[in-house]
């Protein structure tokens, strides 16, 4: 009965709703549902009721990555809750886990408005909003009423607008020891493509010089939390294999794998030139195979040694099965959620307990990487 609901909701999602929603500004459209979902998470009965229809939990699902316990493989990627708004709705729509952010030192504006678009006929967004966030107070702040951590928080941290590179490693370094404590994993974002200095944080020798430090923070200070990078789908072969050596290295727990596409000339889009004439990077549709690939290449080069979040073009279960036999552990998504509307997370991981049943695995970490083929 609940599965059937699933499917029936989602078609009026996607054949009503949906192409309602999609004829208004879609950052106003964002607003008000990041509103909506804080007012109804706190709503207690309204909470447990959606939780209860909406979390899937199986012991298949059921996964350990660095010290954190996911009840489920499907997160919400950092970018959609920049300001820490509605945190304990995620649970209640049925993520495993939630990225939020992502943050800087001081409180940000972003980029101008139109900062978002959409290309529907390639299932994608064009975003633009730069790191705009609240900064480190109002950020913790907010970190601090999060009484409940019914699935784990991570936090995105970025290095804050208008540094020079040799600034920017010290500025992470403030930001991750100033909030690290409430929450369960930190994301170095070395990789936003809609940042017009996002070329100098992604260059390998600060992903060196910034990992470095952080390690040496940690060491110094014992602090054990678990710390991911997050890149861009663009590093050649080469600059790949330099960041998980030193990954590796200076035992981060994983890599986030990957950021939006900035690059057109990487891409093989249905839209229109007019349509995808906008600055920013792309999410969704696109950015799938990019992201497989990368995947696939950090596993080949790291096997158990780092834990893979993948991310980029998941609209399906199959998509989430494809990105974890690439080597993935767990997936994030927030495109493919717009997409598929409020019912997608439950009916993606009901379908996965049913896609990894089916080839005889009893928990999702015995499929991680068995895709992957050396060539």
């Amino acid at each position: 009965m609940i599965s059937g609901n699933y499917y029936r909701n989602n078609m009026i999602y996607e054949k009503i709703l949906r192409p309602i929603l999609f004829l208004i500004d879609p950052e106003q459209i964002h607003k008000l549902v990041i509103k909506g979902l804080g007012i109804a998470s706190h709503i207690l009965p309204l909470r447990f009721v959606l939780h209860k229809l909406l979390f899937v939990t199986d012991s298949v699902l059921k996964t350990k990555i660095g010290q954190i316990n996911l009840d489920n493989p499907v997160g919400l990627a950092a970018g959609f809750d920049k300001y820490i708004e509605a945190p304990q709705a995620y649970p209640m729509i049925g993520f495993g886990f939630a990225e939020l952010g992502s943050i800087t030192q001081k409180e940000q504006t972003g980029n101008p408005r139109p900062r978002m678009w959409r290309i529907p006929d390639d299932h994608g967004l064009i975003i633009y909003y730069g790191l705009s966030n609240g900064g480190l107070d109002k950020t913790e702040n907010r970190l601090k009423k999060i009484k409940e951590h019914c699935i784990p928080y991570g936090l995105s941290i970025a290095p804050t607008t208008g540094l020079d590179i040799t600034q920017m490693a010290d500025d992470y370094v403030a930001t991750f020891l100033r909030l690290y404590n409430y929450v369960d994993y930190i994301t170095l974002n070395v990789s936003c493509p809609n940042v017009a200095s996002c070329e100098k944080f992604a260059q390998v020798s600060f992903i060196k010089e910034l990992v470095e430090k952080i390690r040496r923070v940690c060491d110094d200070k014992k602090i054990t939390k678990d710390i991911f990078i997050k890149i861009g789908s663009e590093l050649t072969k080469e600059q790949l294999d330099e960041v998980v050596d030193v990954c590796v290295i200076n035992k981060l727990t994983g890599i986030i794998a990957t950021n939006l596409i900035k690059d057109r000339n990487a891409i093989q889009p249905k839209s229109t030139s007019e349509k995808l004439n906008h600055p920013g990077g792309i999410s969704g549709g696109l950015l799938k195979e990019k992201s497989n690939a990368v995947i696939r290449h950090i596993y080949r080069r790291a096997g158990d040694k780092l834990k893979i979040i993948g991310v980029g073009g998941i609209f399906t279960a199959e998509d989430v099965y494809e990105k974890i036999k690439c080597g993935a552990s767990a997936v994030q998504m927030i495109t493919g959620w717009i997409y598929g509307g409020p019912f997608v997370i439950g009916k993606i991981n009901r379908e996965l307990v049913k896609l990894l049943e089916r080839d005889g695995y009893k928990n999702i970490g015995e499929a991680v990487g068995k895709g992957n083929r050396t060539v």
